[in-house]
């Protein structure tokens, strides 16, 4: 019934014009709200967006509440670190039974390398590069 629509993630933000040079300036998504307002709409891929609302007594959980499915995860992870981005260390972990590979802040799984990164919020985003088709 809902695989016809567009994701459309709500993050919460501690301080919304931090948030919103976040988003606009250093992830550089294209801002779909006026500036200053809240919330505040961010336009991503394929229609997508992600929305934030200033939210000041909020502890962020510490797994991703968002993900961009990505290509060239490497080179993304170079250009944001140059634009001062923090990525979570990544640790050995296993998905779908297969044992990850770290190289930097990348872990490949075979048929996904993922990293996760913080916003400026403390939201952890993951950008996840499927290498292989899904199912095989």
């Amino acid at each position: 019934m809902l695989d016809r629509f567009p994701l459309n993630p709500i993050l919460p933000a501690a301080d919304g014009a931090r948030a919103e040079a976040f988003y606009r300036d250093v992830l550089g998504l294209e801002q779909l709200s006026p500036p200053g307002m809240d919330p505040m709409a961010f336009g991503a891929g394929n229609g997508t967006m992600i929305v934030l609302s200033e939210l000041r007594d909020r502890t962020p959980p510490p797994y991703p509440v968002v993900a961009f499915l990505v290509e060239g995860i490497e080179d993304l992870v170079a250009g944001l670190r140059e634009r001062g981005v923090e990525f979570v260390e990544p640790q050995p972990a296993s998905f779908a039974g297969a044992e990850g590979v770290v190289d930097g802040y990348v872990i490949d799984f075979g048929a996904v390398k993922s990293t996760w990164l913080r916003d400026s919020e403390g939201n952890v985003l993951a950008l996840n590069e499927l290498t292989a088709p899904p199912g095989g």
